[in-house]
């Protein structure tokens, strides 16, 4: 029954659900830009990943919109790959470089307390940080996506 779904005839395009389409990558960016700033004072490292995953949605709704499908998980070479981090003014680099550098601290978070650096959870200075280079970046795409 579903099978039926999924063929293509010759000519015609392939099925794309809604959730999929470049609109949707995007909504949900700022969806959850809009939670991370909501659970910052709550709990400041959900507030932080939820930010930096509402900057890459944006990403993937650009990737969406040009039709390309990039396995890629640094902004900064993101940026690069695409036609729009040419005109990414240094405050823009910057977010997606502060981005690169807490996913990667937040990537061995467990080892960091294993060993007792001190480095602890986020703060709330901390992850309105990650919010305030998420929103640059969702923003510079925001109007490379109309």
């Amino acid at each position: 029954m579903f099978l039926k779904l999924f063929r293509r005839q010759k000519g015609e395009k392939s099925l794309e659900l809604e959730s999929q389409r470049s609109s949707s990558w995007f909504s949900s960016s700022l969806a959850d830009l809009k939670k991370a700033e909501e659970l910052l004072n709550e709990d400041p490292d959900l507030a932080a990943f939820l930010a930096w995953q509402a900057a890459r949605k944006a990403f993937k709704a650009l990737e969406k919109k040009a039709g390309k499908r990039i396995s890629e998980s640094s902004f900064v070479r993101l940026l690069e790959r695409f036609p729009e981090g040419q005109y990414a003014l240094k405050p823009v680099k910057d977010a997606a470089l502060f981005l690169d550098h807490f996913r990667r601290l937040a990537k061995h978070d467990d080892l960091f307390r294993e060993v007792n650096l001190s480095l602890g959870p986020l703060g709330k200075e901390d992850a309105r940080r990650v919010i305030e280079a998420a929103r640059l970046l969702i923003n510079f795409l925001e109007h490379r996506l109309k």
